[in-house]
């Protein structure tokens, strides 16, 4: 059975939708992910009522009949899910020291007092995991994805790697490449501009994965705590977004900005990554 494909926008979400308990069942998709059943019927997009599918297996399989998460609180049961094989080195359960880092951030923004707009938070935030997610099912599909991630995913092994560096090269990836095209996924979404609460909220969870970087002994060993703040800049993630907006309408423009952002994230993560053997 494969791992899941999700897919990373919400503009890409096929027509035939329905929503139900915070998961997208998605008609005619090849995979599934593992959550328990929802009660009751489904609230249909695009298409009549049906009830939800059952489920039954492992965390990830293919199937008819896609469950795709898409409030926090799902994401943090499917995250939850994949955390012992994650832990163990499978490969299509993720890392699972960046599995640990991305439940935490989710967790916090629903359970932290609203600092930032609560419908962004929660639809970005959700947006961030959907993107990992996506890149853990198509690592192990042997599909392309981001060169950052590829490291991540790759260089994964609960006995030879540090778990540390692969918490602080997830929370890079998470910051430095995945957020400012989630901003941009977010704000189509919402049908808003990037303006002040939007750039609160991407504020609000850097902010989250350096305060979870930082309370990790082991992260700050290798840069200290001033470090991991220089690296995580709120400001460099909220500058990448609003440029990746400005060049929405122009594909060459824009593909070329994720083309770099992609380079650098990859180089940093291999930087991390590559030598160091525990």
């Amino acid at each position: 059975m494969e791992p899941a494909d999700l897919t990373t926008g919400a503009m890409e979400m096929g027509a035939m939708t329905a929503e139900v308990n915070g998961l997208r069942v998605i008609a005619g998709s090849a995979a599934r992910w593992g959550a328990p059943r929802p009660a009751g019927r489904t609230r249909a997009t695009g298409a009549a009522e049906t009830p939800a599918p059952e489920h039954r297996g492992s965390a990830i399989a293919g199937r008819e009949g896609a469950l795709e998460p898409v409030t926090p609180d799902a994401m943090v049961h499917v995250l939850s899910r994949l955390q012992p094989g994650a832990d163990a080195g499978r490969r299509g359960d993720g890392a699972g020291p960046v599995n640990r880092l991305l439940t935490a951030v989710v967790e916090a923004t629903v359970e932290a007092e609203p600092t930032a707009d609560p419908e962004f938070v929660a639809v970005l935030v959700t947006e961030l995991a959907r993107r990992y997610l996506r890149a853990v099912g198509g690592y192990a599909r042997g599909a392309t994805v981001p060169r950052a991630w590829r490291e991540v995913l790759g260089r994964w092994d609960p006995e030879n790697i540090d778990p540390a560096r692969i918490t602080l090269a997830g929370g890079l990836t998470i910051v430095g490449h995945d957020l400012p095209s989630a901003v941009v996924s977010t704000c189509t979404l919402l049908a808003r501009t990037p303006g002040p609460a939007e750039r609160a909220a991407v504020q609000m969870i850097v902010e989250l994965i350096a305060h979870r970087l930082r309370d990790d002994a082991a992260v700050v060993s290798l840069l200290g705590s001033d470090g991991v703040g220089v690296l995580l800049s709120r400001h460099d993630a909220w500058r990448q977004a609003e440029h990746l907006w400005a060049v929405r309408g122009r594909p060459s423009e824009a593909e070329a900005e994720r083309a770099a952002m992609d380079w650098r994230a990859g180089l940093v993560a291999r930087g991390l990554l590559a030598t160091h053997l525990r």
